[in-house]
């Protein structure tokens, strides 16, 4: 479990959370998270002003933070690596648009947070909080 701040309601404030994060998987990567920037964007989908936002929302999508745990496929990052996460958490990595580095345009892109996920709640959590898993 790990402390974030989101809303219940399109009608409410932000308000600290428990939400539940992912274990490490073979090709991620955990990030303590030290800063996130508050954007637009982030009101616009807590305030239900554009289409398909779920609750609890978990805003944050401009993170800066410490890796402090890899998966074992993991080669690239390493534990106290300061890295950062944007509005994209991943892809389908195989389609054109990916090969071409233009992950934005998959059609199978993954927000960093309210995007369909098979993970619990079914739905990306944002940065708005201690750590994030990510690919």
């Amino acid at each position: 479990m790990t402390y974030a701040y989101g809303a219940t309601a399109a009608t409410n404030p932000l308000e600290k959370l428990t939400i539940q994060r992912r274990d490490v998987g073979h090709h991620d990567v955990k990030i303590d998270i030290a800063y996130c920037g508050v954007c637009h964007s982030d009101i616009h989908q807590v305030r239900s002003e554009w289409d398909g936002t779920q609750y609890p929302c978990v805003p944050g999508h401009e993170i800066v933070g410490r890796v402090t745990e890899v998966g074992k496929h993991v080669s690239k990052f390493h534990v106290g690596d300061l890295v950062g996460v944007g509005c994209i958490v991943d892809s389908c990595r195989h389609c054109t648009d990916c090969e071409e580095g233009l992950e934005n345009y998959c059609d199978n892109m993954v927000g960093t947070y309210n995007f369909p996920t098979p993970d619990a709640p079914g739905y990306t959590l944002g940065g708005y909080s201690q750590h994030i898993v990510v690919p």
